[in-house]
């Protein structure tokens, strides 16, 4: 039978209301099992406007999903950990995923797909440590880079094997998706679903929106912090992502043990 997966939407959001409604309104066009879906918005606690436009979409949508959240935090540089992984803490779906508030969900039932893939995976990984690739729109920055996932979707099995985050958290902004491919790409643990195209990005990485306030400051952070070592994407992919992914067989090792032991 097949397993009709929670799914937890993550989802920081600044000053962008139309794009926000247009997101909203999309899930709940395009999703079949409503009851399984959950958002969880995060907003800066000094964007009186966003808190408003999330306020009203909660109001609007709510009853037609398992839940809708508002989660107002102090504003940090820190998008990857400090929004991101701390919207996945207080989540409870089976699945997160990592979304933008300027996308918009383009394949109907997608849950549906997506429950009958990841069921068919968890076949060969029992464990459920994978992450789930998702199509969308977004070209990869570097004809030189692989097409790696740019909104990842990891599992809740996932999340406690690379303790506790769900991106890697010493990534500013931008990089820390092509860093979840590089640590579950060589184990196998990608689940590819790419027969249409699911997501679309308005954004400049895409050439369908202008360059706003908010693209601007992620990339001076990501452009101000990207040459000190700590925040380094390339030398968290040489010097720690292998030691991410021991982490990760180390989990599998105790689930394999664990079940030998049933």
């Amino acid at each position: 039978m097949t397993q009709e997966f929670k799914y937890s939407l993550l989802v920081p959001t600044r000053n962008r209301p139309q794009s926000f409604h247009r997101f909203i309104e999309s899930v709940y066009k395009m999703t079949q099992y409503k009851q399984n879906v959950e958002f969880l918005f995060a907003v800066d606690e000094d964007d009186a406007e966003s808190k408003q436009y999330v306020t009203q979409g909660i109001e609007q949508y709510r009853q037609h999903f398992l839940d809708m959240r508002m989660l107002v935090r102090p504003r940090t540089e820190m998008l990857n950990n400090d929004y991101y992984n701390w919207l996945a803490d207080q989540a409870i779906g089976d699945l997160y995923w990592v979304l933008a508030d300027d996308l918009e969900f383009a394949a109907p039932n997608w849950d549906e797909k997506v429950n009958i893939e990841v069921n068919n995976f968890y076949v060969k990984y029992p464990d459920r440590i994978i992450c789930v690739s998702i199509k969308d729109n977004t070209p990869p920055p570097s004809h030189k880079l692989p097409k790696f996932p740019c909104f990842p979707m990891l599992t809740r099995e996932a999340k406690k094997a690379l303790g506790e985050w769900i991106l890697f958290p010493k990534t500013p902004t931008w990089g820390a998706d092509y860093i979840t491919y590089c640590i579950f790409q060589p184990l196998d643990r990608i689940l590819q679903i790419h027969d249409r195209n699911y997501l679309i990005h308005y954004s400049w990485h895409t050439k369908t929106a202008p360059v706003d306030a908010t693209n601007q400051r992620i990339g001076e952070i990501f452009n101000r912090l990207k040459g000190v070592p700590h925040y380094n994407t390339d030398r968290a992919i040489d010097h720690e992502v292998p030691t991410i992914r021991g982490q990760l067989m180390d989990r599998v090792r105790e689930f394999q043990q664990g079940e030998k032991h049933v």
